[in-house]
């Protein structure tokens, strides 16, 4: 008795994995193997060879309708948004490089004008570091004066460029 229950179940085990195959064979997509277990359980089984039938006319009504199309004013709209949105997404890209550029020639500048500076103001012992106390001030203010006539050369650059995509 326990033999028989212990078929019953795998009976029942293959029936319920062969019914979750039935969607998929009437769509044809199932691999020789799970084709051939189909087959095999079909001709035993009436119910599952009904359902499959019932699966393949849902599937042929389904190929029937109609595919939607887009009407082509939608088909413009969307590729002028997508245009856009591109143009859009490069001109960040080319601003933020302008910036870091901006930002990469005033630290450059700090670099080299400071001593230069320094050098023309009070000669060769001021490149030597007498005097730190008093020069690191005159520093921070001369890099702080670099940084921000930096940010404004790209906040100018940023805006005309603004204006000429606007006229184009």
């Amino acid at each position: 008795m326990t033999n028989g229950r212990t078929t019953n179940a795998r009976s029942t085990n293959e029936h319920d994995a062969v019914r979750e195959l039935l969607p998929l064979a009437a769509a044809g997509v199932l691999d020789a193997a799970e084709e051939a277990r189909l087959t095999a359980h079909i001709r035993l089984c009436p119910d599952c060879d009904a359902n499959l039938g019932a699966w393949q006319q849902l599937g042929a009504g389904l190929r029937r309708i109609p595919t939607p199309r887009a009407s082509s004013a939608l088909i413009e709209r969307t590729i002028a948004l997508t245009q856009s949105r591109l143009t859009q997404e490069s001109d960040r890209r080319s601003e933020r490089r302008i910036v870091t550029l901006v930002l990469i020639f005033s630290w450059a500048f700090v670099a080299i004008s400071w001593p230069l500076a320094q050098l023309l103001a009070h000669g060769w012992e001021s490149l030597l570091g007498f005097g730190f106390e008093q020069g690191w001030e005159n520093f921070v203010v001369f890099t702080a004066i670099c940084w921000m006539s930096g940010g404004a050369a790209a906040v100018l650059l940023a805006m005309r460029r603004s204006r000429e995509r606007k006229l184009a």
